[in-house]
Formats: structure tokens, sequence, C-alpha cells
């Protein structure tokens, strides 16, 4: 069965961001929100799929990813709420199932804090989304001083499981092309994510059912420093899907979109 696939810009302060909506209107709605190894084309196996189960899928390109501008300068979590206000304010969408990817997890999480009231559901995919620890805040500081030492090597990227080039060349590249597209701000970026926190009891007060997704092979953050957050709020559940890595809805789509449908039929 098709959906309605319609794309769109807005701007939102002095910059064009660009959106992606596909499903139909009177759907309940999810905002897929990417990594910085990313844009809203790495979403190409939830998309369909979750059309097909009966949401209305929204994908964007965060600022200077993709086809988002970045010219103002200004990165970081007050910019992406902004952003994403923007897009769901346009398009009609009152409340949503927010997902966000590593750096787009910091994103869902300062959106839940700003506007819970537009919060049905939250899920952080292989990320603390400034739930920091001491443990996570020197993984990322290392993934930032070691990225680029390594040769340069067909299917190989820090964000994917070690072995998931030998299982899957074609995707492996896939996602390595899907990044050629763009030059994004990565000092902005990581300058946001150290300087950017939430406290545990902020988010869990929120009251909004939270699923936290990472992978066994997770180099970045590893499986127990996304545990240790999900056990320190209420609210929130915890999976780890076994062989991926740091991009577990890439590696393993089934697994992945298998536990967001039954995350949100849960609470339906």
């Amino acid at each position: 069965m098709s959906h309605p696939w319609r794309t769109g810009t807005v701007e939102s302060g002095d910059e064009s961001i660009y959106y992606e909506i596909v499903g139909d209107d009177e759907a309940p709605a999810i905002m897929l929100t990417h990594g910085a190894g990313g844009n809203h084309a790495i979403w190409f196996q939830q998309v369909p799929a979750l059309a097909a189960a009966g949401y209305r899928v929204v994908t964007w390109d965060c600022r200077g990813f993709g086809n988002s501008s970045f010219e103002s300068g200004n990165h970081g979590c007050d910019a992406a709420v902004a952003d994403m206000v923007a897009i769901l304010d346009t398009v009609g969408i009152d409340r949503v199932h927010l997902v966000g990817q590593s750096m787009g997890g910091w994103w869902v999480n300062a959106f839940a804090l700003a506007h819970a009231d537009r919060v049905i559901t939250l899920t952080l995919t292989n990320t603390p989304g400034g739930l920091w620890t001491d443990e996570a805040r020197a993984a990322l500081a290392k993934q930032v001083r070691t990225t680029g030492d390594e040769e340069e090597r067909i299917g190989a990227h820090p964000a994917l499981a070690p072995s998931f080039g030998g299982r899957d060349p074609a995707r492996a590249f896939l996602y390595q092309e899907l990044n050629t597209f763009h030059t994004p701000p990565m000092a902005a970026v990581g300058a946001a994510l150290f300087g950017e926190s939430v406290e545990h009891a902020a988010l869990d007060a929120l009251g909004i059912p939270i699923l936290m997704i990472t992978g066994t092979d997770d180099a970045l953050f590893a499986p127990d420093f996304i545990r240790e957050n999900a056990a320190r709020i209420e609210n929130a559940s915890f999976l780890c899907i076994d062989g991926a890595g740091h991009s577990a809805y890439f590696e393993r789509p089934d697994e992945y979109n298998a536990a967001l449908l039954s995350f949100w039929e849960k609470r339906a």
C-alpha cells in the first residue's frame, strides 16, 4: 500500500530546515531525529515500515546536515527545539512520538523538557541524550579526539559495529555514502553536546514513557552506560539489540522497528 509523501522547508532562526512526511494526515505522528552520522535519508528502513503500521512519519535534517542550512552559527538544543517546533506547527501536528539517535537524543530530550505536553513517548537510541555519567562523557571525548585517525576503508564507520561491513557490505557502504552529501558543522555540534546536560530527575518528572535502545557492540556509548541511565528513570525501559553497534536502527532494522511498534502500541 502506498502512502502520501511530501517534502518541505521551514524558516527557523535564519535557517532553512528541510523535512519530509510520509503517511496519512489523521495517523498518529512520529518524529525521527538523526545523529551526527546521518540525515533524514538515514531512516529509509524505518519510514516505510512505520507508515505501513499506521503512523505518520516525520524526518528532518538538523542544521548543517542534509538539505538544511547552517548560516547563523547557532547550534545546539535550543536551536534544534525551535526547528522541531517550526516543522510540527507548519504541518499541523500537536502531539508526537519522538525518536532521537545519538546527537538527536540531545535534541528530543530538550524538546520534551520544553514541550512535555506535545510528547506522547520518547525513544533514545544509542545515546545518553545529555544524561551524562562520567564514563559516557569520557567515551565521547575519546571519540572526538580519535575520529579521523583510522585509515578510511569501504564500509568502515565508527557508528557501525566492526563486524557490520563483513555481514552486509552493501548497506555498510550505503551508510558511508549517505554521509558524503554534506559537511556537517561538527565543531559546533561537539560544543553543543558537551555543553548541554539533562538531570535524570527532571526527565523522570515529566511522566513521559521512555524507551532506551542500544546495541551490544556500540563502541561509543557502551550498553552499561545506557542501562544505568534507564535504571535511574522510573518511566524508562531498556532494550539492548544483539550484534548492533552505535546505529542499531540501521544495522538491525527489523528488531529496532518491532521494538518501536511494541512500545507505542502498549501506550496507544
